[in-house]
């Protein structure tokens, strides 16, 4: 892969920004100890203006991959990989990675909330799944997103794990952005409120392997949207 970075062009810059350095920290072509390049030549190769590479790199500062050196530039720290925070390294996941990762994650929790959950957990799914509805009905997408991912995460919070549940929260705090873009260019799955539905009743009634079940039926549909979104 080459040094050179790719022109964005988003309403997020700073964030696109960040994710491109971090891309190179990760795969050693900005290698532990070496100087980036100036804020003129980052600024060239992106597009971008002066104070979107400025923020981006008080970012990664902040976070312990990069150092300023004054009157010398930028530096990446000799131990950035180990210091990286997950939501950074999460926010440069590439889609693939990120289905992967739920599907570890998601099948898992799902049998462990059929087992573990609570009334007050099913309440709280019930009350997500209603939410979702009525976003979808108003044509709210982020709404609906926003619904549907405190559905997953009420489903991560009834596994009784809650380191488990921690790190879904954490995935998802990235992952809504995804989402949000996903549906507005491929639309809603409406198939996934007949597997959500499915994967409430089978937690309701402890039924750990249907609740697995629909946990990959889902995800399968999540794969199909991915597809359908990179053609």
């Amino acid at each position: 892969m080459p040094a050179r970075l790719s022109p964005v062009r988003s309403r997020k810059l700073c964030d696109l920004v960040i994710q491109q350095i971090q891309e190179k920290i990760s795969l050693g072509i900005f290698a532990p100890g070496a100087k980036i390049p100036t804020e003129p030549t980052l600024m060239a190769q992106l597009g971008v203006g002066r104070s979107t590479v400025r923020e981006a790199i008080r970012v990664l500062v902040s976070a312990g991959l990069l150092e300023v050196r004054q009157g010398d530039g930028t530096y990446v720290l000799s131990r950035a990989s180990g210091q990286e925070p997950l939501e950074y390294r999460l926010r440069r996941a590439t889609a693939g990675e990120i289905r992967e990762v739920r599907r570890i994650i998601e099948v898992e929790t799902a049998r462990l909330a059929a087992s573990n959950r609570t009334e007050l957990d099913l309440a709280t799914m019930r009350e997500c799944l209603a939410r979702k509805k009525a976003a979808m009905t108003a044509g709210d997408t982020h709404g609906y997103v926003t619904a549907d991912i405190a559905f997953h995460s009420a489903v991560a919070a009834a596994s009784g794990n809650s380191l488990l549940a921690d790190l879904y929260r954490s995935f998802c705090m990235v992952f809504q952005d995804f989402l949000d873009h996903l549906i507005a260019d491929v639309g809603v799955n409406r198939f996934q409120d007949h597997i959500h539905n499915g994967l409430l009743d089978a937690i309701t009634s402890q039924d750990a392997e249907a609740a697995a079940r629909f946990a990959m039926e889902g995800l399968d549909h999540f794969t199909h949207d991915i597809k359908a979104l990179e053609q």
